[in-house]
């Protein structure tokens, strides 16, 4: 199976959960806000001329928490799903083949000391027959794929760790991530025209 098809399995397979997760949440604040308008109209019912304000002030504050509410858990299921989609892509990526993994590790290699001048090069330890013959001293870590690359006197670093590159393309990303993953419903295009009424 290629990585494109895997990769679209990962998305389609996200989107499916995130909206699972969306309306989960959406179900559980709109038991908050039903709970809460209950509330309100059992106050209200009770309560006389000189509490109205009073009354109003709690009604808006019960609304408010409810819509805090729904806002928190629309996020934490969104997080989740995004977090699920990198997971899935760290589980590719460790399942890559030998030679999909040579290919990388020579390319990261080459970038590292196109970057730094290298003297010691951290790898998994699968990864290290890939580096033989490399002018640099080759020592295992812990990482999945990757490397870690280091100058003579250890002060320069370079991480190209597969681990570090997908934490940083998740920092960077985000927010288109997020889009491609999490289609609003019901909103319409603002320069849609308007229905015409007869």
């Amino acid at each position: 199976m290629g990585l494109e098809r895997v990769k679209e399995e990962i998305l389609s397979s996200a989107k499916k959960h995130a909206e699972s997760l969306i309306i989960e949440a959406k179900n559980a604040a709109a038991k908050i806000k039903k709970d809460a308008e209950k509330k309100i109209e059992e106050i209200k019912n009770k309560s006389s001329e000189e509490t109205k304000n009073a009354f109003e002030l709690m009604k808006k504050q019960e609304l408010a928490s409810a819509e805090m509410e729904l806002k928190k858990m629309l996020l934490d299921a969104k997080m989740g799903v995004i977090n699920s989609v990198f997971t899935g892509a760290g589980e590719i990526i460790a399942a890559l083949s030998d030679k999909k993994r040579s290919e990388h590790i020579k390319r990261l290699a080459d970038k590292a000391n196109k970057d730094i001048e290298v003297k010691y090069v951290y790898c998994n330890r699968k990864d290290i027959k890939h580096l033989a013959g490399k002018q640099f001293e080759v020592k295992e870590t812990g990482i999945s794929a990757g490397i870690i690359a280091e100058n003579k006197e250890k002060t320069i670093r370079v991480d190209y760790s597969f681990e570090t590159m997908l934490q940083s393309i998740k920092e960077s990303k985000l927010e288109e991530i997020n889009k491609i993953l999490f289609v609003e419903d019901g909103k319409s295009d603002k320069k849609g025209k308007e229905p015409q009424k007869n």
